[in-house]
């Protein structure tokens, strides 16, 4: 698996390259390639500003309705090795890269999709964009001085401690309701709804909520 198989866009690039030839007509830098994978492959021994300026095109095209798609597949294509890298170091912080990647390709479409194109930072775009998505998974996953708070204070729950928990009738160590108990206990959710319910459980403490089984 990688955040390229994650994305699934070869059709979308496929459809791109049928029609270049009309959704890149605004953008005269453009029509020396014929293919995004022309485009890939003068990368390889493109001059740092050459490639800024053909990036810019392609991100001026995102922004009209007729090139948005096109231009938005082939520039997270364009982008990926950069952003590989970046997975590649934070998928170290857990045994379960793959859904890293997942997320990961979810928020390097949204930053190519958000880039200011029409009023770029300096520097290498491809860095840029890396240091984004970089960035998006430090606070989802509560890595690293980015991690929003709610993600630094929770913590793993064993089934030992859960036992431990029931067998001593602590459930104010859980600062939660019932209805969070049964579902770690019993409902077998997936770690996505898991970690949904541990952010609401530390938030709702935070915010001096009391723990309830029933709504008030």
């Amino acid at each position: 698996m990688s955040v390229r198989a994650a994305l699934n866009i070869d059709s979308l690039l496929d459809a791109a390259d049928e029609r270049w030839g009309v959704w890149t007509s605004g953008e005269p830098v453009l029509s020396r390639f014929g293919s995004c994978r022309d485009v890939a492959t003068w990368r390889g021994e493109a001059e740092w500003r050459e490639d800024r300026e053909v990036l810019l095109a392609l991100g001026r095209l995102t922004r009209l309705d007729d090139s948005r798609l096109d231009a938005t597949a082939v520039l997270v294509h364009l982008l990926l090795p950069a952003c590989e890298a970046v997975v590649a170091t934070r998928s170290r912080n857990t045994q379960d890269a793959r859904h890293v990647e997942d997320v990961a390709a979810g928020y390097l479409w949204a930053e190519v999709a958000e880039y200011p194109w029409d009023d770029p930072l300096k520097g290498w775009i491809p860095q840029g964009v890396a240091r984004r998505v970089g960035r998006a998974l430090d606070r989802e996953f509560g890595w690293g001085q980015s991690a929003e708070r709610v993600w630094r204070e929770r913590a793993a729950v064993t089934p030992e401690v859960l036992e431990r928990i029931a067998r001593d009738q602590d459930r104010d160590a859980l600062k939660s309701s019932d209805v969070y108990w049964w579902a770690l206990s019993e409902a077998g959710l997936s770690r996505e709804d898991m970690d949904l319910l541990v952010a609401l459980a530390v938030t709702a403490t935070d915010d001096g909520i009391p723990a309830r089984g029933a709504p008030a």
